[in-house]
Formats: C-alpha cells, structure tokens, sequence
C-alpha cells in the first residue's frame, strides 16, 4: 500500500506541475512564448527580428533591461555573434567592447543558435552580461555596451519594431484555462492516476 501511495504521490505531483500556472505571452508572429516575469523583470515588449522572408528570433523585452531572443531559424555561431556586433559598431564607438562580446558570445556556441536557442543579454547594469541556454558565459564591463545593446532593439534604428507584450500577444495555451479549468483537469488526472496505480 505505501508503494502505491508513493506512486500516486509522485505521478499526482508531477502532474500538477503540468498544469501548474505558467503565466507567460507568445510571440504571434513565430508562436515562440516569453515568461511574463523573468529574473526579476517583467514582460514589456516583444518582436521578430526577419531576414527578408525568414523569421530569424522572436525577441523579449523585459523591464529589468534584460533582452531573451528565441531563435526560430539557425544561423551559424559566427553569423549570430557578428549580426550583433555589427548592430552593436553604429551605436557604440569602442570597437575593443565590441570585440570582446563577440568573442563571449562565439564561445557560448559551439554548434551555431540552432532553432530553439535562447540568448540571454542583460544590460540593466554597468556591465552587458551573456548567457545561451541559461548557461552564464561572461559579461563585458560597460554601460556605453549595455546601452547600446538595448538601442539595437528601442532607438529609431530598432532591427525589428517591438510591440507593447498585450498587444497581439497571446497567452501560452496554458494560460488560456481559467483556475476552474485546471482545478477540474488536475482533480481527473488525478482521479484517474488513483484509479491506475489502486485498481
């Protein structure tokens, strides 16, 4: 009997996890979904950066100053690294702060930003900070870098327009069941896994 409960414990946890409450926005244009709250931050815009016809990343804004892209195409470690830097040259003079986060960026991707990468870049300090897959590769001490880096996406310039994160943006299909709905989904599951593991 403890075996059981044990089971039925393990597979009713688990199962609320599934359908626990994970408040996040999708990207409309890439179907690429953004937590709301990120480190601290909240959602504030988002947008598509293309390459002609080709939906390249999805990108977040958060108010923290943290900026998450979500890569929908891969592109080549070199070809990312040296997209961003080149966005980077016209907002920010020193070419060696510039180099420098390539070269931190490049190390964090040894197979390219296949789809699915996520790049991680928070500029709210005196330093521009980098992580791929939620693995902290460095930071280059700078605010001239950080804001620079935020200008690639809010000055006039922006390489895609950002959109206010409400407007067309959709919630993540599980935000889209109402408390009662997942009450009623999580007390079956879990009615139905009793049945299983006791029956």
């Amino acid at each position: 009997a403890d075996q059981g409960q044990t089971k039925m414990s393990k597979l009713a946890t688990a199962l609320l996890a599934c359908f626990a409450a994970v408040h996040a926005s999708v990207e409309p244009r890439t179907g690429i979904s953004f937590p709301d709250k990120h480190k601290g931050g909240s959602l504030s815009r988002l947008g598509v950066r293309t390459k002609g016809p080709i939906k390249v990343y999805a990108v977040g804004e958060y108010d923290s100053g943290t900026f998450l892209l979500r890569m929908s195409y891969g592109v080549g470690a070199q070809k990312m690294a040296s997209a961003l830097a080149d966005a980077l040259k016209p907002r920010c003079k020193d070419a060696k702060q510039i180099e420098e986060f390539e070269a931190c960026l490049l190390s964090g991707l040894p197979n390219g930003a296949p789809k699915g990468t996520e790049l991680e870049f928070a500029t709210g300090g005196s330093k521009l900070s980098v992580s791929v897959n939620q693995k902290p590769l460095g930071a280059v001490g700078s605010k001239a870098l950080c804001s620079a880096f935020a200008a690639i996406y809010t000055d006039r310039n922006a390489v895609c327009t950002m959109n206010a994160a409400g407007e067309g943006a959709q919630p993540a299909a599980c935000g889209l069941l109402s408390p009662a709905r997942k009450g009623a989904l999580v007390g079956a599951g879990v009615g139905y896994l009793a049945g299983k593991v006791l029956g």
